[in-house]
């Protein structure tokens, strides 16, 4: 590390901290904004669809229809990320998130506009899903190049626990909406309030980035010919390709495990195990806030024995779990159905918290944002965003109510397998070592 550098990193360690914190905190919006419209998905269905046959599965498209914009919205942030910087590429997308999110609080019913509400809900959903395209990768780049080397691990792990607060947040005001106001009410205007609250808090956001501070590696690069001389996302493609496939491999296991795991549980036990709106989002929430706690643990086991040993850990146990959780989660008791969720979203939780800081360790410096933005995001609209709607497809084509755990199972074996024997365990190789590719790990 260069004299330069050392001077840069000492003397602003508050201000440091603080940004860390501020960037960390974009994870909690982009994950409730996300969850939200999935734990609502029913009192969608019957505003803007008149709750007929097929409704919810097509509010359930619309909700996917926002993740087939991030990788759009990836291309266009993360070259803004490597070109502009971390920092105002995440103030730009927290502005329109914020739009998105009112967009669709206020949006008129099928009573009030008829059709033209869901497509206004389409539209908003795209833009929510072309300004979240680099949120989450953004802030994980942020966290891995703020940190101390050997620490990288617990640093980005807050990304992954916060993204966990924003689905209990998600997941605990659609609880308290179904368990005090009445179904008709819930659809009035009950969910309006969470998409408002998810509004408010993307809002916040927007003065909050401006107090970050760059991080010192985009500082390094910005006026280097490699970042200037042609697009930062075309570099990364030509150099580092095996790079940005394993983003997307590593990315594809935490999607799936964590949309059919984690997001789409409380819709599952609505429809599969006829339990009440409250209870399945009651028990949602007691699954998220264990998520939380095993979240940190991962990051610093990861630090500690290594990115890979942890995820091959990881992967055995949702490979051992997902089938059993998901036949504990049909049983339909509400202990026996809170076990299966557990079961389901801890290793989920964990395999998110180490991939917060081996995929950015994937990259060098240059390219490092618009690759990770890539590979991530496509993996989030295939694995991610249209998980939900597969698994209520494959339920309902095949009979069976294990449907989405097989799938999970087959998704995690099809890309696990590829990533463990591509993936670069870099958690010793000291940032800047990795910044310049001296070592490949």
């Amino acid at each position: 590390m260069s004299s330069d550098r050392k001077a840069s990193t000492a003397v602003p360690t508050s201000r440091r901290r603080q940004s860390m914190f501020v960037a960390a905190f974009g994870t909690i919006v982009e994950w409730y904004d996300f969850s939200i419209f999935f734990y609502v998905s029913a009192s969608l269905a019957n505003t803007f669809f008149n709750g007929d046959d097929g409704s919810l599965l097509l509010t359930l498209a619309l909700g996917t229809a926002g993740f087939i914009f991030r990788p759009l919205g990836a291309m266009v942030f993360g070259h803004l990320g490597d070109r502009i910087g971390r920092k105002s590429s995440l103030i730009v997308s927290a502005s329109l998130m914020a739009v998105a999110l009112l967009g669709i609080a206020v949006m008129p019913g099928f009573d009030t506009i008829g059709i033209w509400g869901g497509v206004g809900v389409l539209v908003l959903r795209c833009l929510a899903g072309f300004a979240v395209g680099a949120e989450y990768t953004g802030i994980m780049v942020y966290l891995v190049e703020s940190a101390r080397d050997g620490r990288r691990g617990l640093a980005a792990s807050w990304a992954a626990a916060n993204s966990e607060v924003g689905s209990l947040l998600a997941v605990g005001g659609g609880y308290l909406m179904a368990r005090y106001l009445s179904p008709e009410d819930l659809d009035a205007w009950g969910w309006r309030v969470l998409f408002l609250v998810g509004a408010l808090l993307a809002a916040a956001m927007v003065p909050l980035r401006r107090l970050m501070d760059e991080t010192d590696t985009f500082t390094e690069v910005k006026d280097t010919a490699e970042n200037t001389e042609r697009s930062p996302l075309i570099t990364v493609l030509r150099s580092h390709p095996r790079a940005v496939l394993v983003a997307f491999l590593v990315s594809s296991v935490g999607s799936a495990a964590y949309f059919l795991n984690i997001t789409n549980v409380p819709t599952y036990l609505e429809t599969t195990a006829s339990i009440d709106s409250s209870t399945s989002l009651w028990l949602g929430t007691v699954a998220a806030g264990v998520a939380i706690v095993i979240t940190p643990f991962a990051g610093v086991a990861s630090d500690r024995f290594g990115r890979r040993p942890v995820f091959i850990l990881l992967g055995i146990v949702i490979l051992a779990t997902t089938i059993p959780a998901y036949m504990l989660l049909g049983g339909g008791a509400g202990s026996t159905a809170l076990l299966g969720g557990a079961l389901l979203a801890v290793p989920a939780a964990g395999w998110s918290a180490v991939a917060a800081s081996a995929v950015p360790e994937q990259f060098t410096a240059v390219g490092r944002f618009s690759g990770m933005a890539i590979g991530y995001n496509t993996a989030t609209v295939l694995f991610g965003g249209l998980s939900p709607f597969v698994a209520t497809w494959l339920m309902n084509v095949t009979g069976s109510p294990y449907a989405p755990a097989w799938y999970a199972v087959a998704i995690i074996l099809l890309a696990g397998i590829p990533m463990l024997m591509l993936f670069r365990d870099r958690a010793q190789v000291p940032l800047d070592e990795i910044n310049s590719g001296v070592r490949s790990g």
